[in-house]
């Protein structure tokens, strides 16, 4: 059952170590949208929220758009693409959204696997 606030963007809650409160489960991040409700959210952050989807998946490559949101509209946005053989980006992203791009790939090609 899908939550009130909405799809988790990385394909599933996270636990872990927010960069500005160390560990526990950064409910807000998991959602975006938390500049004026997180007390630490970065005021130089140009963007609000960042999501993800999966674009096509064949032959090994799965492609993931990322869309960069500010005001709950769009800002910039990307194209990667994931080969499962090396379990690697072609072009990966740095810093946080890199991490959060590689979480919602993992994510998906563990739900890719499973059987129905």
């Amino acid at each position: 059952m899908e939550s009130s606030q909405g799809r988790a963007p990385l394909g599933g809650m996270f636990h872990g170590e927010c960069e500005r409160h160390g560990v526990g489960e950064p409910k807000l991040c998991n959602f975006g949208y938390a500049r004026g409700l997180c007390a630490d959210f970065p005021d130089e952050s140009a963007a609000d929220a960042v999501r993800f989807s999966v674009a096509g998946s064949a032959e090994g490559v799965v492609r993931v758009v990322w869309i960069l949101e500010k005001d709950h509209a769009p800002m910039e946005h990307g194209l990667l693409e994931y080969r499962e053989s090396t379990g690697e980006f072609v072009e990966a992203l740095k810093g946080v959204l890199g991490v959060q791009a590689r979480r919602f790939v993992e994510n998906y090609c563990r739900a890719a696997s499973r059987p129905l």
